[in-house]
């Protein structure tokens, strides 16, 4: 969904994170931020909360992230300041545009008879509020899988093999784009389907199959 669909107004977390940070009168450099990410997430690692994305309730998951950050930022009151951090408030501090070529492609695709779906890393809650603020109706997909909808997240291969069975096609007959190699076109691949990286920025790996728009999926589909 994430720079595929939608484009954010801030390319980092750590950016969101920050203008949190100071609507609750908190000053920290990004640099600080970041740092604070980068330990935060090997410590999520060591308590294996990473793993436990889309198993445990959205706002459990990202209590516990948020703390986490607070808490390498030096923030005595990490605990008690992660509830101030709730998703709707996070949303509050970042914008999401559909890039320019979306709709009419996905039209493009539903007028061809194509079924279309979206998976995301996200929770479906997460997703939905996305769309919903970038004027992209749910209804456009056949099928949408956030991390809680069978509860893994990408590259496993369980996401996509549950994506192609409810939209009951073969892995052959399909295809995904994405704009993460691991995540997205290494996944896909992995379980027989035809993958593509969107790179609109043109700084990916280019041995890969790659386009720079949404556009250039209509000449590669027969």
């Amino acid at each position: 969904m994430g720079n595929t669909l939608v484009k954010y107004d801030s390319g980092l977390p750590e950016e969101v994170f920050q203008r949190v940070l100071v609507s609750l009168g908190i000053s920290r450099s990004l640099d600080d931020v970041k740092k604070a990410f980068l330990n935060a997430g090997k410590e999520a690692e060591d308590i294996d909360l990473l793993a436990s994305m889309g198993k445990i309730k959205r706002d459990e998951f990202w209590h516990q992230w948020d703390s986490l950050v607070l808490k390498h930022l030096g923030i005595a009151e990490h605990e008690e300041l992660a509830k101030s951090f709730t998703h709707s408030k996070w949303m509050n501090f970042v914008d999401s545009t559909l890039y320019p070529e979306v709709k009419a492609v996905l039209l493009e695709l539903k007028r061809r008879g194509l079924k279309v779906g979206l998976i995301s890393n996200g929770y479906e809650e997460e997703i939905d509020l996305v769309l919903e603020r970038a004027d992209l109706e749910k209804e456009t997909f056949d099928i949408i899988i956030g991390v809680d909808t069978i509860k893994k997240v990408k590259p496993n291969p369980d996401i996509f093999k549950y994506a192609i069975s409810k939209l009951d096609v073969k892995p052959e007959e399909t295809m995904f784009i994405g704009d993460n190699v691991e995540a997205d076109y290494e996944g896909a691949e992995n379980v027989g389907i035809h993958a593509l990286l969107i790179d609109r920025t043109e700084k990916q790996q280019s041995d890969l199959k790659t386009i720079k728009n949404l556009k250039e999926i209509l000449s590669q589909i027969n």
